[in-house]
């Protein structure tokens, strides 16, 4: 049940509006503990507006969820439970119940032969088998291959992922994560409600974002399909120019997933202030390439790399250039004319926890070394997106998502980084794409530059 905390007939900008959340089992017995997975929002959509809320649990079945009110005129809860804590019980056990539930497969080449060899963080030493280390000893980063014989460990060139057809989960556990129970929405038990401005206040001039602030919680709202920060000024990045303006004599480094490589896409095939360098293809046909683009009249350099081990591809690709993103940092010297845009996530839902942490702290290990050497550089943290709805759960499920968004928020406190807060942003929109398009990318973009620019 979805309930009114205060009720009252009208709500006044500036209030904490809070929303009291009751759990039920099947039967209709009041649950007794916590846990459950809550995605809210408030939106008018006719206004083009909406913004997150801060769930608090009880432990008892009961949650309230706090929305910080930011507009005027009828306002609607939205309310999904994700999960049951029951699910998320389930999904957190089967997480860390194996070494991931995506396999790797690696090709060797040699003289012309070629053979494939399983991979992966750990692996289990069989018999009459020898397993070839493939280790950052800076970082102290590794994966394994099972050795084929009559190749050596240093003739690995191509890596790609697959499917396991195996589930940590039990068969009654399953049925919590078939497409009608997931994402349920929670129907109020009221329409909407009116907010009104009940006094006029006078609104604090806020700065421009710049890196080093921090990121609140929400973050920011959207007002007709635009971003807000609640904590700085966002400045919107609309055409080529307001780009141009912000890159002439730059370089921009983009390193992470897909969702970074959207962005050289966008310069380069929709708007066009950039040119592919040694690459033909157009939008996602080959993702999993390294991308460079330049525009020579105006000084300006964008690469995409991805982050390294591990990458889902079902197909076999080129990965030795997959430097761990700590180590491509580290080959930068930086400076005020170098931007870095960072990101990770959505290729570690796969896998328990540890690792995606580890990579976490070695990547700002590397944003340290950065900045003794070169304070003046840019440096841009942006948090995974929300995707599908009814992605398989264990391996791409958003619950695994939000514990790393968790993780990435605490990792890059109190560091000079600009902090882009696309979970929020992703959740606040009810986006369902792990690309998304529209206003949203637009809002992430400009959220990005803004940092990068000012």
């Amino acid at each position: 049940k979805v309930s009114l905390v205060n009720p009252k007939e009208t709500y006044c900008i500036g209030e904490d509006f809070v929303v009291r959340v009751d759990m039920f089992d099947y039967l209709g017995n009041r649950k007794t503990y916590g846990g459950d997975f809550i995605r809210p929002r408030i939106f008018s959509e006719d206004l083009g507006a909406s913004v997150s809320g801060t769930v608090k649990d009880f432990n008892n079945g009961s949650y309230h969820i706090h929305f910080p009110l930011y507009w005027i005129g009828k306002v609607k809860v939205h309310i999904l439970l994700f999960h049951p804590s029951e699910g998320i019980a389930a999904l957190w056990r089967a997480r860390h119940s194996s070494l991931g539930v995506i396999g790797f497969e690696g090709k060797y080449e040699k003289f012309g032969k070629e053979a494939a060899s399983k991979c992966g963080f750990e692996l289990e030493k069989e018999e009459g088998t020898e397993i070839c280390e493939y280790k950052d000893l800076l970082y102290e980063e590794a994966y394994y291959c099972y050795q084929v014989p009559n190749f050596t460990c240093e003739s690995l060139k191509a890596m790609r992922g697959y499917e396991i057809p195996l589930s940590y989960l039990t068969r009654d556990e399953r049925q919590m994560f078939q497409r009608p129970n997931v994402a349920v929405e929670i129907p109020p038990t009221f329409d909407s409600i009116k907010v009104t401005r009940c006094e006029s206040k006078t609104e604090t001039i806020k700065p421009k974002c710049n890196t080093g602030m921090g990121s609140p919680f929400p973050s920011g709202y959207y007002y007709n399909k635009i971003w807000n920060p609640i904590y700085c000024n966002m400045t919107e990045y609309t055409t080529g120019d307001d780009y141009i303006k912000c890159l002439q004599g730059k370089r921009l480094f983009l390193i992470g997933d897909s969702t970074l490589r959207q962005f050289i896409m966008y310069f380069s095939e929709i708007i066009k202030i950039t040119n592919y360098f040694r690459h033909h293809g157009r939008g996602w046909s080959e993702w999993h390439k390294a991308l460079e683009a330049i525009n020579l009249e105006k000084d300006m350099y964008v690469s995409y790399k991805r982050h390294g081990f591990p990458l889902e591809h079902p197909s076999f690709y080129y990965f030795k250039e997959d430097m761990y993103t700590s180590r491509q940092i580290d080959q930068q010297a930086g400076g005020k004319d170098t931007i870095f845009m960072i990101t990770m996530g959505q290729h570690f839902r796969h896998f328990p926890i540890k690792v995606f942490i580890k990579r976490a702290f070695n990547i700002r290990r590397a944003v340290e070394r950065l900045f003794i050497r070169s304070p003046d550089t840019k440096v841009i943290i942006k948090s995974e997106n929300t995707r599908e709805i009814y992605s398989p759960v264990e391996m791409q499920g958003d619950f695994h998502g939000y514990t790393q968004y968790l993780v990435l928020r605490e990792v890059f406190q109190g560091i000079n980084v600009g902090f882009i807060d696309a979970w929020d942003m992703t959740v606040a929109s009810f986006n369902v794409a792990v690309h998304p398009q529209g206003y949203i990318f637009q809002s992430i973009l400009s959220m990005a530059f803004s940092f990068a620019c000012t």
